[in-house]
């Protein structure tokens, strides 16, 4: 009897052991530590789009026609899908050694590339309108599932679907600001450079002393200073305007076949719709060569039409 308390005890403790292990098992040994949320990882540039990086000057004409054209076209289709797009203006500007930038274009130039790099960073990220905003129909199966809507979008495809339509509106806010300023300064009775970037702003319900504090603080200076010391950096050097770089590849003089380069340069397991249907065919070279503005005209000696801006260098 004596032994009894004894072995009372050593059952006890027996079915402790036996109901506290697995469940300390299970906690440390099997379940493995949880992911970093997405924000706190330093995404690589190439792991999951295809960068396409644009070099220009705001008054070139070629830049103009490029921006408003190939570029608005591909930016309502669903090659956006896996294309992440930098507009870098600057393009034949010259920082001479006094620290004072001369533009190709004259004074005009020089104070919309400060207007552009102050769009581009005050509205760097991609934004997705209403699809109310934009749809006249939605047609219905008689399960009332949708099949296909019809919008009133300007120089847009016809979205099969309600993901095709969201892909297609996709827009940069400082694109369709960048187009605008383009196309209202290109125009025959156009405003004056002012005047033309404040009417876009208007139009597109951006803020207007946004942008003029940019430009008035001397920020403005130093983001068109940083393109232009990424754009003075491309290896091979460029050569004229718009000079187009795909994944860290020139694309030269064949820049109006970006679509083909951009697909071709995707790593990922489908590509987009708009690689399909986009013929392979480049642009003809000799046409091409003409249509750009070269450096080589900048960097002559020949001023006239020029502005020269004294700058700050950078820290």
């Amino acid at each position: 009897m004596g032994s009894s308390p004894l072995l009372s005890f050593l059952v006890l403790t027996s079915l402790v052991v036996l109901f506290v292990t697995p469940s300390h098992s299970s906690e440390y040994d099997v379940v493995q530590e949880p992911a970093p949320p997405v924000t706190s990882r330093k995404i690589s540039r190439n792991s999951e789009k295809v960068t396409m990086s644009l070099y220009y000057e705001s008054l070139c004409p070629y830049c103009s026609s490029f921006i408003a054209g190939p570029l608005a076209q591909v930016l309502e289709t669903d090659l956006m899908t896996i294309l992440n797009l930098r507009l870098v203006p600057w393009g034949n500007a010259i920082l001479d050694s006094n620290n004072t930038i001369e533009c190709q274009h004259g004074e005009d130039e020089c104070y919309l590339n400060i207007i552009h790099a102050c769009a581009i960073n005050l509205w760097p990220d991609l934004v997705k309108p209403a699809l109310s905003d934009k749809c006249l129909t939605v047609n219905k199966n008689k399960h009332g599932e949708k099949t296909s809507i019809y919008c009133n979008l300007e120089d847009t495809i016809q979205p099969q679907n309600e993901i095709d339509l969201q892909l297609i509106t996709m827009q940069k806010k400082h694109f369709d600001f960048i187009k605008c300023i383009e196309k209202q300064y290109k125009a025959p009775d156009r405003n004056g450079a002012e005047e033309s970037w404040e009417e876009c702003s208007g139009k597109l319900r951006l803020s207007t002393q946004s942008i003029k504090k940019c430009y008035d603080s001397g920020h403005g200076k130093e983001l068109v200073l940083q393109n232009g010391k990424e754009t003075d950096h491309l290896r091979p050097p460029h050569k004229y305007v718009p000079w187009v770089v795909v994944d860290d590849t020139p694309l030269l003089d064949d820049y109006g076949s970006f679509i083909h380069y951009v697909c071709k340069a995707y790593k990922g397991k489908s590509l987009p719709k708009t690689c399909s249907s986009h013929p392979n065919t480049s642009i003809n070279k000799d046409t091409s060569l003409q249509s750009v503005c070269h450096a080589s005209e900048a960097r002559s000696g020949d001023s006239s039409g020029k502005h020269q801006m004294k700058m700050e260098p950078l820290a």
